[in-house]
């Protein structure tokens, strides 16, 4: 009998663990990027005027009613500048529908998300010196704001791992409008609490309204910083 030669099985070797990264910015082809910059850096400054206009008159009442229409303009500005989805052939229609459902599940998401981090928010800003035992609407209104500013496009636009948040935090990653605006975010509202102290007898100097201006503009400028300089690898 003629014997059979066998030949030895190669075994695949598991490829090396990659590190998450974040999503690089690319904007949705919808609407042409200079389009949803220059709407995103005329919408916050016309909030921030508003904001700072009544808002000394009746801080918790203002911060309420104009929640809702801050998480719709981030909603719909996330929307439109979330990262793109890769293409796919024409003939492809499910899949395209099924990509559009993603990105406004990620929106919904991180709207909820938000949402929820707002009591960790409002902890931290009585940590850095808000009221404990009053104006709690108040810092919790502002809680709500800030989480919207900074926090939702965040999580809409940057994977939920540890490796890209630790960049995150670190500075390290990739300069995106969303990282920017909630860089400037935070960085307002902590240069907004310096007139509050003051002995000056303002109406503005009322707690929160310094920091949710201070907030605002912030977010406007980071916006604007993060249109400029979109692409590069990292902030430091």
């Amino acid at each position: 009998m003629a014997r059979i030669k066998s030949t030895p099985r190669q075994i695949a070797t598991p490829s090396a663990p990659t590190s998450a990264t974040a999503v690089p910015y690319k904007p949705n082809t919808l609407f042409p990027e200079n389009v949803i910059t220059s709407s995103a850096l005329l919408a916050f400054p016309i909030v921030t005027v508003i904001l700072s206009s009544l808002l000394p008159s009746d801080p918790v009442k203002i911060l309420g009613y104009s929640l809702p229409a801050v998480a719709l303009i981030q909603a719909v500005n996330i929307l439109f500048t979330n990262p793109a989805p890769e293409p796919v052939a024409k003939s492809s229609g499910n899949k395209k529908k099924k990509q559009a459902k993603n990105t406004v599940s990620t929106t919904i998401l991180g709207l909820v998300l938000s949402m929820l981090l707002t009591p960790f928010i409002h902890l931290i800003y009585v940590l850095f010196g808000a009221p404990v035992t009053v104006s709690i609407p108040a810092t919790f209104l502002l809680s709500a704001h800030t989480a919207l500013l900074a926090l939702f496009p965040i999580l809409c636009t940057y994977p939920l791992d540890g490796v890209t948040w630790t960049n995150l935090v670190a500075l390290k990653a990739p300069v995106t409008p969303a990282y920017t605006a909630a860089l400037g975010t935070i960085a307002g509202a902590w240069l907004g609490a310096v007139p509050i102290p003051l002995d000056w007898d303002r109406e503005w100097q009322i707690w929160p309204v310094t920091v949710v201006f201070g907030a605002y503009v912030g977010n406007a400028l980071g916006r604007l910083v993060g249109a400029v300089f979109s692409g590069k690898e990292k902030m430091l």
